[in-house]
């Protein structure tokens, strides 16, 4: 298990977001919204963790099906049931949503058209780290770690980057962007669910 011995007070997030990006350690943005997009923003990134967190046990990111020790496609009804709750937690995009939708679709096409059919060859980057953060094992509530740095903030979009503080050692920084969609912030991006790594 992942022991986190570095413990980052969530009043700090900010400060350290409003900073990035400016001068004489003041914002760049004047505009009055910013704080308050600035801590909706770093809420919505807490809440898809838990929600992620909390799904975890009974939603599967492309799950395959393996018959006698092969690969043989992607398991549809546990996809479809995945792709159903990120659309009902609305946490998401639409475009983040197509987008995972469209990745299920090229992992079972990789899978069901292989020649030869070597299917338990395949490996793909999500079966050996978690997508959703690059772990490979478990972190506790480590949502409540988030070391937030390259804050960027529009009136329509944002992104930044996390990373987790060890006691020796800091975690590679993994990119997350929103939109703003009906007045909400949502996640439109997620770097583990990133195009160009699951068409290699």
């Amino acid at each position: 298990m992942r022991t986190l011995k570095y413990i980052l007070p969530f009043i700090l997030i900010l400060p350290a977001a409003c900073s990035q990006n400016s001068t004489n350690d003041k914002p760049v943005s004047t505009d009055p919204n910013w704080q308050k997009d600035s801590l909706e923003v770093i809420n919505s990134l807490k809440h898809v963790y838990r929600w992620h967190d909390s799904a975890a046990s009974t939603l599967i990111d492309f799950n395959v099906l393996v018959v006698d020790s092969f690969q043989t496609g992607l398991d549809l009804p546990a996809f479809e049931k995945a792709c159903k709750a990120l659309e009902a937690s609305h946490l998401f995009s639409n475009t983040f949503i197509a987008n995972y939708k469209e990745l299920g679709g090229l992992i079972n096409k990789k899978l069901t058209t292989a020649d030869p059919k070597y299917l338990n060859e395949i490996n793909f980057a999500y079966q050996d780290a978690d997508p959703w953060t690059y772990f490979q094992d478990d972190a506790g509530q480590y949502w409540n770690d988030f070391k937030i740095s390259d804050f960027v903030l529009s009136s329509d979009s944002a992104s930044l980057k996390w990373s987790l503080q060890e006691k020796h050692s800091t975690t590679g920084k993994y990119l997350v962007r929103f939109s703003k969609e009906n007045g909400k912030w949502v996640v439109s991006y997620l770097d583990g669910f990133d195009k160009k790594m699951y068409v290699q």
